[in-house]
């Protein structure tokens, strides 16, 4: 019988938090997002107790992160296009800054990157800096971070080393690998599994999975994907917990190993032509290298 958060009261989601907490990440998995979000207030709901703190703290983060991406949809529907952004730069930035997380923020600039033609994006960057608000200085520090090419070196010009005022810029400015992991070659002799946390805002950590093919490519990048800004206690129980269940045991290792081991399987992939299979959604290889190196960061390309 389905109680009113959405779950189910015999037979199927058990009261625990925890088990509903599993649940609504397995409902997002397979894109079920409504009956997540349900899934995640009912937890919420029955959290209340000190015994259920590290979960309620997953529970919040995760319905922010929910939040943001709900946000993120009504951002791509409403907002007002090249022009606009051009003729009301300062709104633009406003509505970007709104999303607050760092992992959001830095989807938007590659979406208007990737929009805009050089020249059009190099007179939106103008833009910004002319009108010199807080919000547009914050979005051109962003844009120093996440831009490629031109278009960075002019952000990282225009900002000045200006410091931004919002956390979830800062986070993105500032990310550090900070933890890593790795699957003992013993369960994985053929495909090694990299996973990398890199500090962004908020004490959240960007996650990098990484698959390392050492049996068909020869050490090369077989895929990899960066997971939205999370907490750490999320990184255990979404994908450091299932990896143990699945037989993968995750094996702490050095993080500057771990970022090495990702750089030259991703130059080994790129020398090879691979296609990366996580580019069909998300730019992996500029993702991995601003993640992992300071060069991008800084504006170098």
């Amino acid at each position: 019988m389905a109680d009113a958060a959405g779950g189910v009261t015999r037979g199927g989601i058990d009261d625990d938090p925890d088990d509903r907490y599993a649940a609504a990440i397995a409902m997002l998995s397979i894109g079920d997002e409504r009956s997540a979000r349900r899934t995640v207030q009912g937890a919420l709901a029955r959290s209340g107790a000190s015994r259920h703190a590290v979960v309620r703290a997953c529970l919040v983060d995760l319905a922010h992160q929910l939040d943001g991406e709900a946000a993120l949809a009504r951002f791509a529907q409403r907002t007002a296009g090249p022009a606009g952004w051009l003729a009301d730069p300062n709104s633009l930035a406003q509505s970007v800054l709104a999303l607050g997380r760092a992992h959001l923020v830095e989807v938007v600039i590659e979406e208007i990157a990737r929009l805009l033609p050089e020249d059009a994006l190099i007179a939106l960057l103008g833009a910004m800096a002319r009108a010199g608000t807080p919000a547009c200085r914050d979005l051109l520090s962003a844009c120093a971070v996440v831009v490629e090419g031109g278009g960075g070196h002019l952000a990282a010009r225009l900002t000045d080393g200006t410091v931004p005022e919002a956390t979830c810029i800062a986070g993105l400015q500032d990310q550090t690998p900070v933890a890593a992991w790795a699957a003992a070659p013993v369960d994985a002799p053929r495909q090694q599994q990299v996973i990398v946390a890199v500090a962004r805002d908020a004490g959240r950590v960007a996650p990098i999975v990484a698959l390392i093919d050492h049996h068909d490519l020869g050490a090369a990048l077989e895929d990899a994907f960066v997971l939205p800004d999370m907490l750490p206690a999320r990184l255990d129980r979404e994908v450091l917990g299932p990896m143990t269940s699945g037989g993968l045991v995750p094996v702490p290792m050095s993080v500057a190993d771990a970022c090495t081991a990702i750089r030259e399987a991703l130059s080994a992939t790129l020398a090879l032509g691979h296609e990366i299979p996580s580019n069909a959604y998300q730019p992996v290889a500029h993702r991995l290298r601003r993640a992992l190196t300071g060069d991008i960061a800084r504006g170098a390309g």
